[in-house]
């Protein structure tokens, strides 16, 4: 099972409140995630967009991804200057299909910004009059977000790759995956939301999570997974947990989560089998997502230190 940092973290933060503290907050000084050169959302954030679709039309937008990015430059699909990594996915799934753009952006590029979702939205990669609004009544927040120091410079993986890939069938070098859980209604809702406001105080450098960012950063090395985000949305039909993923092989990420006997990982499981309402869409190999790949672009210098945002 590949151990998302959310739940890496929640399954400390909850035994700290039963009592059984694996780790201790304390006033933050320099983090074990920046001494150890990992990028944080302290760092870098990231943001999801999702546009409607008309069902009926998926196969011209698919051609349509195809002719506006294979074999271009990877700032169209980043869409925003500054932009590090983005990826564009269709969900046919639902009463209504969707486009959803991922995209990074190192916290200088929207430091200054009053609406950085605003500007986000409206620098929505592709145009098509099949493609309508935005989702409406979804109120989303970035939860965790982690970059692997070593995480490469192209969109395939490889050095000489190209930097953007678009379509099923490009040959992409890497695993990019997004996966969205819902969370059983009732007390995981409210952990969420409680760990939403820890998130935001870890992001506000007002909490350290000490030993378990440490061990956050050494599952992420071991699964060799580049960069990972994961999201919080309150819809009005419940919770749910959306899940980027960006890593050198998914079926490696499984294979060094049972391998390992790091104390969070160990004990993620059974959080898992708590809160989400199937939670073995991701316990499981293969993931069970209908949400399919279209393009991937990453920019040629994207930061993989802090120092670097």
């Amino acid at each position: 099972m590949a151990v998302r940092p959310w739940v890496r973290r929640s399954v400390v933060l909850g035994a700290l409140v039963a009592g059984v503290g694996y780790a201790r907050y304390r006033r933050r000084s320099a983090s074990a995630a920046s001494q150890a050169g990992m990028i944080t959302e302290r760092h870098a954030s990231a943001f999801l967009v999702r546009r409607r679709v008309d069902g009926s039309r998926l196969e011209s937008v698919r051609e349509a991804v195809s002719e506006t990015f294979a074999g271009g430059e990877p700032g169209r699909l980043l869409g925003l200057e500054g932009a590090s990594t983005a990826s564009l996915f269709l969900d046919p799934g639902g009463e209504v299909p969707q486009l959803i753009w991922y995209v990074e952006l190192p916290r200088s590029a929207i430091v200054d910004r009053d609406d950085p979702e605003s500007r986000v939205e409206a620098a929505f990669p592709l145009e098509h009059d099949a493609i309508g609004s935005h989702e409406v009544g979804v109120e989303r927040e970035l939860l965790v977000h982690a970059v692997n120091p070593v995480r490469p410079h192209t969109a395939t993986g490889a050095s000489d790759g190209p930097l953007i890939v678009a379509g099923s069938d490009a040959g992409v070098g890497t695993d990019v995956e997004l996966v969205e859980l819902r969370l059983e209604s009732g007390f995981p809702e409210r952990f969420a939301d409680w760990f939403a406001g820890l998130s935001r105080r870890v992001e506000a450098g007002e909490l350290d999570l000490g030993s378990v960012e440490t061990w956050s950063a050494e599952m992420l090395d071991a699964e060799n997974m580049y960069t990972e985000s994961m999201f919080l949305e309150r819809r009005p039909d419940g919770y749910a947990l959306c899940q980027y993923m960006e890593t050198e092989n998914m079926q490696g990420v499984y294979d060094a989560y049972y391998d390992t006997w790091n104390p969070v990982a160990r004990s993620s499981e059974i959080v898992v089998g708590r809160v989400l309402a199937e939670p073995e869409r991701i316990l499981e190999y293969p993931l069970e997502t209908d949400v399919e790949l279209l393009a991937h672009a990453v920019d040629s210098s994207r930061p993989r230190r802090p120092e670097e945002c």
